[in-house]
């Protein structure tokens, strides 16, 4: 009701104890804002402490010397201690309400004649209020609020949970990688219908899956043009052709088998491997694409269909294709094209979660997190297609423990 309220009218009402405990969601913007408002207050504050009337009495002896309760001293002059908190946001939690604050400067406005700091206090506590006041919060419920807004922008909090979810997932599929690969290329096609070439290298490292799992897929990647789906029909996919030498030995067999009529799926059954034991598999392919209509929004995606520790999606477009772009990634949950299509950021996006880069021309440096042999992946591709890499620009979405069945995807807009 509260967040209702602030959409609607400039001046929400602070909650009743009727209102939902649920705390507001709040903004960077609104964190910043607590951030000056918190340092100008303890700034003001620890001035009072050198005041004569203040200056090295403990909590119990300026409470009652002042007639103020001995928890609202305690808070003020633990400012000047080694263990204060440090001036921001989160000091406005540590630090006693705006009705204690006011209560502490009216009785010291009686002890002391320093008008100057006192004033300086009382528009820095005014200051409080109306901070407060503009969030329709207690002061109780900002600090909930502002420590739900730390957990979910602090990346080890993030890790701890995406792994949390990794072990759950892995434990009711029966299935985990540690490696989750896809490295693609794109050049345009003057070859009558078919506008564009693609070649791809894709599969994982690691995997594991227990007797009764379900076979693996190799991994497909989808492509959006102007948020429309492009359909099998526009993407010719050729069979996938496991590579030996990344794969593992004796190698997992290749299940073919159609779907609709119409989609070919590739499904890795490990009957070599014990159950259980790790296995590689990485297989080549070389798609042609005759794309309908070609608009201004691109988009290419990496579903996360198994529970991986580590997830690298690496895009290479020819220089004729990237240049006249902007290129950036992101990461988004499934199950909403029906409604929406993935770029819709409001309604599916994960915010903060994945590591988009670029990678510049020819073939990157790998990242310390990729797997040992994602260079030498790359290479092969490109080598086993006889293209040049130094025509292409590199473009990589990456994520330590992605979330299970996420997408992540590289986006290209044109230059307007």
């Amino acid at each position: 009701m509260t967040f209702l309220r602030m959409m609607s009218s400039g001046n929400p009402s602070p909650r009743t104890n009727s209102e939902p405990l649920m705390p507001l969601i709040l903004t960077a913007k609104m964190v910043a804002d607590a951030a000056q408002v918190g340092l100008r207050l303890h700034t003001a504050l620890l001035k009072l402490l050198d005041l004569p009337a203040v200056q090295n009495r403990r909590a119990a002896t300026l409470a009652k010397e002042l007639g103020v309760g001995r928890m609202t001293c305690q808070r003020i002059t633990k400012l000047g201690k080694p263990t204060a908190p440090s001036p921001g946001a989160g000091s406005l939690a540590e630090l006693p309400g705006v009705h204690g604050l006011k209560q502490f400067l009216n009785a010291l406005r009686n002890k002391s004649s320093a008008e100057e700091q006192l004033a300086e206090a009382f528009e820095a506590t005014a200051a409080f209020e109306e901070l407060l006041r503009q969030l329709g919060l207690s002061q109780t419920s900002f600090s909930a609020a502002l420590e739900l807004y730390q957990k979910a922008n602090d990346p080890d909090q993030q890790l701890a949970r995406r792994t949390a979810l990794f072990e759950a997932a892995s434990g009711v599929t029966g299935q985990a990688a540690d490696h989750t690969i896809s490295i693609l290329a794109f050049r345009p096609s003057a070859s009558g219908a078919i506008n564009f070439e693609q070649i791809a290298m894709r599969g994982y490292a690691g995997m594991r899956a227990s007797e009764s799992a379900m076979p693996i897929r190799l991994p497909i990647n989808m492509a959006y043009s102007d948020f429309r789906n492009v359909t099998s029909e526009e993407a010719a996919r050729q069979p996938q052709h496991l590579v030996e030498s990344f794969s593992t030995k004796p190698l997992p067999s290749i299940d073919q088998r159609v779907i609709k009529s119409e989609h070919l799926a590739h499904l890795v059954n490990p009957e070599h491997i014990p159950s259980g034991e790790s296995f590689d598999c990485f297989a080549r392919q070389r798609n042609l694409w005759s794309v309908k209509s070609v608009g201004k929004h691109k988009a290419i995606w990496l579903y996360v269909d198994y529970p991986t520790k580590q997830c690298t999606f690496d895009v290479y477009f020819h220089r004729t294709i990237a240049e006249p772009h902007q290129a950036s990634g992101d990461c988004h949950m499934w199950g909403t094209s029906l409604l929406a299509p993935p770029e819709d950021l409001w309604m599916t996006r994960f915010a903060n979660q994945m590591t988009f880069s670029e990678l510049g021309c020819g073939i990157g440096q790998d990242s310390p997190t990729t797997h040992k042999s994602h260079k030498a992946l790359t290479q092969d591709m490109f080598d086993h297609e006889g293209w040049e890499p130094s025509e292409f620009m590199g473009y990589r979405c990456s994520m330590a423990f992605p979330i299970w069945r996420s997408g992540m995807c590289v986006v290209l807009e044109e230059f307007s």
